[in-house]
């Protein structure tokens, strides 16, 4: 397959929009199901709600937009930036988080190329996961639509239930209340999108869209968000290399004059994305 016009405007949304599509518009739909009474007490319960679990215009994107936001990144060099799935499932639950992350990009990425037989073995990797985090019977509920409509190849179908499941997702790690968790699924989806867009903005290379390919409140946000981890998380091998990495990225991606990053520079961040990507993806040591 060959890479066609990549849009000026996608790789930055995707960067901050694929991050954690399934907690996308959380708040909202979880205020939908409670009478509405007194508004200014239900925003405030809803802040701080928000605030606890990590849901912010960083990682709430809604899937719609991501998936709309995908589909002008069509046709895709499918074979140059799908990976193997991973072939086991994490025993730790941080890792299990960043996987599941990861996995979500590489579903919007199956699902934009139309790729039926990547999405089978995706969507059944995929519940795995969410067992493991404690939303897998909101999952799984779903996952029966969405392959018998890539069986028959309903692509807008199988959108829409990627949008529904969201909404069953969102009001279990709303219930769960945990932020860390939450924090990391973003964390994982995000470095595989950075390696996917790298990838494309790569092969046909533009100032305009290596300035898109990372953007600062992004990244450091979520360089933030590993330096509060848990102290016994940070000293392990994958977040410590984890940190080191992100700050790489930084350096390479976000010049003191606003330039952006040259192409050379766009090689090495892929290059890292996709070792971190590598490393969450083996077992633990």
């Amino acid at each position: 397959m060959t890479l066609g016009y990549v849009s000026s405007v996608v790789p930055g949304k995707f960067l901050s929009m694929v991050a954690v599509a399934v907690f996308a518009t959380a708040a909202s739909s979880h205020a939908q199901d409670k009478p509405k009474v007194d508004k200014g007490a239900a925003k405030e319960g809803l802040d701080h709600l928000k605030e606890e679990l990590g849901v912010n215009q960083f990682t709430t994107p809604s899937i719609g937009t991501v998936l709309a936001a995908l589909r002008e990144l069509r046709p895709l060099a499918f074979d140059k930036v799908s990976r193997d799935l991973p072939d086991s499932i994490p025993a730790d639950r941080a890792r299990l988080a960043l996987n599941t992350g990861a996995l979500i990009a590489d579903g919007f990425l199956a699902v934009t190329a139309e790729k039926q037989s990547h999405l089978d073995d995706l969507g059944r990797l995929l519940i795995r996961h969410a067992k493991g985090l404690g939303v897998g019977d909101h999952i799984t509920r779903h996952n029966k639509s969405i392959l018998e409509k890539a069986a028959t190849k309903d692509w807008d179908g199988i959108r829409s239930e990627l949008i529904a499941t969201q909404r069953d997702v969102e009001k279990a790690m709303m219930a769960l209340k945990d932020e860390e968790i939450a924090h990391l699924v973003a964390l994982g989806g995000w470095l595989r999108g950075l390696e996917i867009t790298a990838t494309l903005v790569a092969d046909q290379y533009s100032p305009e869209r290596a300035a898109l390919i990372v953007q600062a409140p992004v990244l450091d946000y979520f360089v933030d968000r590993v330096a509060t981890l848990n102290p016994s998380l940070k000293k392990t091998k994958l977040f410590t290399t984890l940190a080191a990495a992100l700050g790489e990225i930084r350096k390479l991606a976000i010049k003191e004059n606003a330039a952006p990053p040259a192409a050379d520079d766009l090689k090495k961040i892929h290059q890292l994305a996709r070792s971190i990507i590598a490393l969450i993806a083996t077992p633990e040591e």
